[in-house]
């Protein structure tokens, strides 16, 4: 419809001047001192997490740590803590396929036929930009298995094979006309991305990605038992009972990776404020897809005040993440959280704390 088409147009504007020289802030006043207590005056009382708030690249961050990372001993999370991320994956998975698109191996509108031949005709007019924007219209073949049988998500099949076993469904609408966030979508990502490096997924992420951000403290939580050091367990809301999803591997596209508030910056400050990506690049991954969910490639654009932001967000059990990133001049926020808060409670912190930034 016309009015979405205006949205579009209108949030992929704001994405482009994101990106544009930092001259556009120059009106804006400069932040106020980051205090301990500016992050208290918005934190709901008995917030268990870790906070970082940032002015803008030039400037060091604040990351406070509250509460415990194990409620059964007393374990203090710290501002190293490990979290699950949840779909904060999917945005460092289009990150990954980017770069895979900017070596040639990869095209965002080609037919996913190209490199999955045994998939059905049909899905020759799915395209791996209609897949990282959750539009393919692919049949969400592992869910429906998984309600059929859980054995599902005890599999230890590589994505690639994953991507052949479940992705072989019907189409369910017209590739990019609806909005289905299905995991069967990333499955296929990843399943592409194994097809044309010849590695595993998890492999070619950390070499093109995590490696070059130097996020040493992010990793895939199903490929080393290392990856519990210094994890904060998740629990529901009342912290009696863990909540800890399954990560198998095939679903590593879509989240299951760990990380910590500072690598989470580390990796938003590589592609958005370093040549890990082309101009062109960082220009799709802030271009709107599906007005009605503000869906790029990945993850979420949201436009606050007088910046764009890369609005992140992710879900793992009880471990729930935001990531709110401006592109422009590296303005951050990270709420990483382990007691299973409602997201838009965890939505409405990021936005008082943005709106703290600016006063």
């Amino acid at each position: 419809m016309p009015s979405v088409s205006i949205r579009r147009r209108c949030l992929s504007l704001l994405g482009l001047a994101a990106l544009s020289a930092l001259c556009a802030c120059a009106a804006i006043p400069p932040p106020p001192a980051l205090t301990p207590g500016m992050l208290d005056a918005h934190l709901a009382p008995g917030y268990n997490g870790v906070v970082l708030v940032r002015a803008g690249r030039a400037t060091p961050p604040l990351v406070q740590a509250y509460g415990k990372a194990q409620f059964e001993t007393p374990v203090a999370l710290t501002a190293e803590s490990r979290f699950m991320i949840g779909s904060v994956s999917k945005w460092i998975t289009a990150v990954t396929v980017l770069r895979l698109v900017e070596q040639g191996k990869l095209a965002l509108d080609r037919p996913i036929t190209a490199w999955l031949p045994e998939l059905p005709a049909a899905s020759g007019a799915v395209t791996l930009r209609t897949l990282l924007s959750n539009t393919s219209g692919i049949e969400n073949g592992l869910a429906l298995a998984i309600k059929r049988d859980r054995s599902p998500e005890r599999l230890t099949i590589a994505p690639l094979a994953a991507a052949l076993r479940f992705g072989s469904g019907p189409l369910t609408f017209a590739p990019g006309t609806k909005f289905d966030y299905s995991v069967t979508n990333w499955l296929i990502v990843a399943g592409i991305v194994e097809r044309v490096t010849g590695e595993a997924f998890t492999r070619t992420v950390t070499r093109l990605v995590l490696e070059p951000a130097a996020a040493r403290d992010t990793g895939f939580a199903d490929a080393q038992a290392a990856a519990m050091a210094r994890m904060a367990i998740a629990y529901d809301a009342t912290g009696t009972t863990r909540k800890m999803m399954p990560a198998p591997p095939m679903v590593a596209a879509s989240g299951t990776l760990y990380s910590t508030a500072g690598d989470l910056v580390r990796i938003a400050d590589a592609v958005y404020g370093s040549d890990l990506l082309s101009a062109a690049s960082r220009r799709e991954l802030l271009t709107v897809q599906h007005a009605p969910e503000d869906y790029a490639l990945g993850g979420r654009i949201k436009g606050v005040g007088a910046r764009v932001f890369a609005w992140e967000t992710g879900v793992s059990g009880g471990h729930k993440t935001l990531l709110a990133y401006a592109p422009a001049d590296g303005r951050a926020v990270v709420l990483l959280n382990n007691t299973d808060m409602a997201q838009s409670e965890q939505a409405r912190i990021g936005l008082a704390l943005l709106a703290a930034l600016e006063k």
